[in-house]
């Protein structure tokens, strides 16, 4: 057998085991450039927590449609929070605006309802918020709770500043005339006013009933007062009486004035009495200075005229008082109070003050003088009160730190005091002894005489004197008697004579 060598060919070009990696190449590149074209941008959200979310499977919904994926989640540096990473797709990219909010959808059970509920199924979803603005950002901070409206839903959004924190809370109603026309969407404690400030929005078409002149005020729960009339009870719906709410409407002495716009300040008032008190511009300081207790009054405390409000005490300026006589005691304590020409009818001007201050120069010298009048009995609560008490001495007028004073004298129970005080020091300088002895003396003499009357009756002839006198009292009654018999027995004679006789008789009679 011969052996025939073997015939080596080499062949030209790409052996076809090389055809697999390449068009895994290929695809691979083509998954990259399709990656780098498609990709949408990444941006970050800053969450309280992290509940709720995974990584790389909690999306992020528009509408319901994914826009979106949660790709990280970690924590702040200061532990105070949780930041999510997170990536839209590309054609969604325009919404990472300045004003988008962004909250994590779960079901919430709360005040303002139930909502979320789709999530129990299919888990919490990052919900997203379009805005309006036109400058991009990259970094928000997530929303606790779900904005009550849509962002561009029509009416208008209202900030209310509050000194104190109500009952209200996120979700409650604002009411027209009782009619629900807008809602509270959050509220928060600015550190720099110190006031609690909500936001408010009014919803169209109602947005129109807000105007500069309009009040807002807080009616929950019920408000009582007590008048000439009775008793006035005021409450707003059912659910503003359990959770909480806001009213508002224009004070019947205002003009509406002009439409407001959004983020418009409004003060927030207590109660509806409150709004509809007046003010006014114009003020005139006054110091009162009083010797008896003022621990009843405090900055707002009412300053009235008969009864009538005319102004309001600003503080009590016992430092002040210190600062002048610090080793004074038993000094009048000035209090810093407030007249308002406007309230005495006289307008609301320069000229009016200077018109009012005129008034008290003259109502001075007439006996003006201020006094303390208990307000409430049972909160101990007091009052400067302006009347005339023409019987008063004349009084000057003086100054305190630049402010002229009215006069003072004392008022309410310090006046009964000291009325009370007067009639005791009366009393106590009665001639008591004398007068006591001279009726110790009376009695005596009134004793005796008595003793007298008891002795001269126990004799036997103011005894015997009864007996005598029923005796002379029986015979006077039988010659009574007899003397009536011998008149009916002449009156009988008389009728016995004859007529004739009966008539010559009577002519001589009237003869004689």
């Amino acid at each position: 057998m011969s052996d025939t060598p073997a015939t080596v060919r080499h062949k030209r070009g790409i052996s076809k085991i090389w055809i697999i990696p390449l068009v895994a190449l290929a695809l691979g590149l083509w998954m990259l450039m399709y990656n780098f074209t498609h990709q949408g941008p990444t941006f970050e959200i800053t969450f309280e927590n992290a509940d709720d979310l995974v990584a790389g499977k909690t999306k992020i919904k528009l509408l319901s449609v994914d826009i979106g994926v949660v790709n990280s989640i970690e924590l702040k540096s200061d532990v105070s929070g949780v930041i999510v990473n997170a990536a839209l797709e590309k054609q969604y990219a325009d919404l990472l605006k300045e004003d988008t909010q962004f909250w994590v959808e779960r079901a919430r059970v709360g005040t303002s309802g139930v909502s979320g509920l789709n999530t129990l199924l299919s888990g919490a979803h990052i919900k997203v918020l379009p805005g309006n603005s036109k400058i991009e950002q990259t970094s928000f901070n997530g929303l606790e709770t779900p904005p009550l409206t849509d962002a561009n839903a029509p009416g208008v959004r209202l900030v209310l500043e509050s000194k104190n924190a109500s009952s209200i809370s996120t979700g409650d109603d604002v009411l027209f005339n009782g009619y629900k026309v807008g809602g509270v969407e959050s509220m928060v404690l600015d550190e720099d006013s110190q006031t609690v400030k909500y936001d408010v929005f009014i919803k169209a078409p109602f947005h129109h009933l807000v105007t500069e002149n309009v009040r807002f005020w807080d009616i929950s729960g019920v408000s009582m007062r007590a008048s000439a009339r009775g008793f006035d009870v005021d409450m707003g719906s059912l659910d503003t009486l359990l959770t909480g709410g806001l009213s508002f409407s224009l004070p019947s002495h205002l003009s509406p004035g002009s439409a407001v716009k959004d983020s418009t300040h409004f003060k927030l008032y207590g109660s509806r009495e409150e709004t509809l008190e007046r003010h006014y511009h114009q003020k005139i300081y006054y110091v009162v200075a009083f010797k008896q207790p003022v621990g009843g009054l405090s900055p707002g405390s009412p300053v009235t005229y008969r009864g009538i409000p005319v102004g309001q005490v600003e503080k009590v300026l016992l430092k002040e008082m210190m600062a002048q006589a610090p080793h004074q005691t038993g000094a009048p304590i000035p209090v810093l109070i407030y007249l308002e020409p406007a309230r005495f009818e006289v307008g609301d001007s320069d000229e009016s003050s200077d018109r009012l201050k005129q008034m008290i120069l003259a109502g001075i010298d007439n006996g003006l003088r201020a006094t303390l009048k208990t307000g409430n009995l049972i909160s101990g609560s007091q009052l400067v009160n302006l009347d005339f008490y023409p019987n008063e001495p004349a009084a000057e007028t003086g100054t305190f730190n630049q402010y002229a004073q009215i006069p003072t004298m004392a008022g309410g129970i310090d006046q009964i005091q000291q009325s009370l005080t007067a009639l005791l020091d009366k009393f106590n300088n009665l001639p008591l002894d004398t007068t006591v002895g001279n009726a110790n003396n009376a009695i005596h003499q009134l004793d005796q005489t008595l003793l007298k009357v008891d002795s001269l009756l126990s004799t036997p002839q103011v005894q015997t004197l009864p007996d005598q006198i029923n005796s002379s009292l029986t015979e006077l009654d039988s010659t009574l008697k007899n003397f009536q018999e011998l008149s009916d027995s002449l009156r009988n004679s008389a009728q016995l004579l004859p007529v004739s006789e009966h008539t010559d008789i009577i002519p001589e009679a009237k003869q004689e």
